[in-house]
């Protein structure tokens, strides 16, 4: 197994309409990667909360990468959690409402290696 080095530059939350025509929030990860002499830039991978019933907040990660990483969604569950999460990065300054994710980006910088092996 080799090392793919993951840069993380910035998340965008949005919302989009299912199907249902109810509001489902959707977050799309900036990433860059560098595996095995390669860079891949301006690579995105979409976000969104499952509801599972139990209250633990599930994540699905959808992606494409040119190599394999079975760690890569906890990676992008961990980017997103350190921004958004209950012990987030965010300040509000409009108090305790939180903040609107619509229309917004925010740019975090973060970095990770996870193992991967080529396809």
């Amino acid at each position: 197994m080799a090392t793919a080095n993951f840069f993380f530059h910035g998340l965008f939350p949005d919302q989009i309409e299912a199907n249902e025509g109810t509001g489902k929030l959707i977050s799309k990860v900036l990433f860059d990667v560098d595996f095995e002499g390669e860079f891949h830039s301006h690579l995105l991978a979409d976000l969104w909360p499952v509801d599972d019933g139990d209250g633990i907040p599930t994540y699905e990660v959808r992606y494409d990468l040119p190599f394999h990483c079975e760690d890569f969604s906890k990676a992008v569950v961990q980017y997103y959690q350190q921004i958004l999460g209950p012990q987030s990065l965010t300040i509000s300054h409009s108090g305790p409402k939180g903040m609107n994710p619509r229309n917004n980006v925010i740019r975090t910088q973060w970095q990770v290696s996870l193992q991967a092996n080529k396809k």
